[in-house]
């Protein structure tokens, strides 16, 4: 039964990763034909128009990504309702059947209009592109500080760009907390039960879950009995949740309140040579395959845990397997016990574009449909909604304490994400830090200053002027 329900909710809460086809721009209207309360707002009947990018495991005509028919899509397509009636405006939601709008991006650059809106994830590419309204312009309409609304300091990151916001997300929308991390391990909770080993997610409940635990036990969830082959770990991506689960951060603030870069910070260093003593000391018991390669093992019982992204265990793994655990990265010496830290990499947002017909309209209908739905009005009605998917609390404990301390990995920022990765590799192969960060930091560092410090002096005002 629980895996039935899995795979009936894993296509509500997916994110966009599958390509699609692209396909001539279709309308999806729906006319309600709604009155206006001549009280409030007037936009005069305004047309406002979202092109939204055609998400994964939804059609072409699926609304914001959850598909049609379901729950999710009545209580948005009742909102649109609510939001034209209230302010007098019409709204129209196109998509041109891609994954990431591809088709759009020559018709912006020419400077046609394309849409008041637009809806997608990878917001990045079209901010840098300079084809998105600064939201500081709108903040009488859409207030993007508003936390229960649009998250955390985190959340504003993909959407800043040279210290102005962009973007923002839906995030008290119901599945759409689940951004695309890599900060945790599944663990294949039949293997732990069957061959008596501690399931990992005791050591965290238990406050021992740190650099020391996680190095004893990793050959003890090694299995061989003959039948049963399991590696006991799998290192799918990256060390950065590794460096951040020990206090690291792209920078360090002075005492005058200057910003400096910091990849070559203690906490990294500390990290690049734990991990390479890591590897080198449990070589036989720690694989570094790809996803694919790493997925059918776990889905073959070959594997007892892997670093993985939490959207990828709800997409590929949660109805596949019986049993399954989520634990995050251990603890570091320099981190904070408890504070599960995360670097996400994207998730879906709304933008208005440069060239809109009537921006206050837009941030207008993006702010109420970014809105809380009635029933998923906290933490705990989002983690009920989840429930059906996890076999633990502890696992959704863990999966909201990520979200609560996320940051943006940078990831289009290459020379910055591609360090991590190149970093999983180096330790493999016994690099120390000081032969890592010799050959790297500098290079690293230059473009921390260029992309990531107006982005984090930004965030350091806001909390300035919100008493944070």
């Amino acid at each position: 039964m629980k895996r039935t329900v899995c795979m009936l909710i894993v296509i509500l809460i997916a994110f966009a990763i599958c390509s699609c086809a692209a396909t001539d721009n279709e309308e999806f209207l729906v006319d309600f034909n709604s009155g206006f309360d001549s009280g409030k707002i007037d936009f005069g009947g305004f047309e406002c128009t979202i092109m939204q990018n055609h998400m994964a495991e939804t059609t072409a005509t699926s609304l914001f990504s959850y598909p049609s028919g379901t729950l999710m899509e009545d209580m948005l397509l009742q909102r649109k309702k609510e939001i034209e009636n209230d302010v007098n405006c019409k709204i129209t939601i196109k998509t041109d059947g891609t994954i990431r709008l591809d088709s759009i991006v020559p018709v912006l650059a020419s400077g046609s209009f394309v849409a008041d809106i637009l809806f997608t994830s990878g917001q990045q590419s079209f901010v840098r592109a300079g084809f998105c309204f600064p939201l500081d312009a709108m903040t009488d309409y859409l207030d993007y500080t508003d936390s229960s609304k649009y998250g955390g300091y985190g959340m504003l990151e993909p959407g800043l760009f040279k210290g102005t916001v962009y973007s923002v997300s839906p995030i008290m929308w119901p599945g759409k907390q689940i951004v695309t991390s890599f900060g945790v391990f599944v663990v294949n909770e039949n293997l732990i039960s069957r061959y008596g080993r501690v399931d990992p997610r005791d050591y965290v409940e238990n406050g021992e879950w740190t650099w020391d635990t996680f190095e004893k036990v990793i050959p003890d969830y090694q299995i061989d009995d003959g039948s049963v082959q399991a590696t006991a770990v799998n290192i799918t991506w990256g060390l950065l949740e590794f460096a951040m689960m020990n206090g690291m951060q792209y920078y360090t603030i002075q005492d005058d309140g200057s910003v400096l870069p910091a990849i070559d910070s203690p906490e990294v260093a500390e990290t690049l040579d734990w991990c390479s003593r890591l590897f080198a000391n449990n070589k036989d018991y720690i694989t570094f395959n790809d996803h694919e390669t790493m997925l059918a093992k776990m889905l073959n019982d070959e594997l007892v845990m892997s670093k993985t992204a939490v959207d990828h265990i709800i997409r590929f793994m949660s109805y596949k397997l019986d049993n399954f655990g989520v634990v995050p990265m251990p603890c570091g010496p320099h981190g904070t016990y408890g504070e599960w830290t995360n670097a996400y990499h994207e998730n879906i947002a709304f933008m208005i574009l440069y060239n809109t017909l009537e921006e206050k309209c837009a941030a207008t209908v993006i702010d109420r449909f970014c809105d809380p739905f009635e029933g998923y009005e906290t933490e705990d009605d989002l983690k009920n909604y989840m429930s059906n998917i996890f076999f633990d609390d502890r696992d959704l404990d863990v999966i909201m304490s990520l979200f609560r301390n996320t940051r943006w990995a940078y990831q289009s920022v290459t020379s910055i994400y591609d360090f991590f990765n190149n970093a999983a590799t180096a330790t493999a192969n016994g690099k120390s830090s000081a032969e890592i960060l010799s050959s790297q930091a500098e290079r690293v560092n230059e473009t921390i200053i260029k992309e990531v410090i107006p982005n984090v002096e930004f965030i350091e005002s806001l909390k300035s002027s919100n008493g944070n």
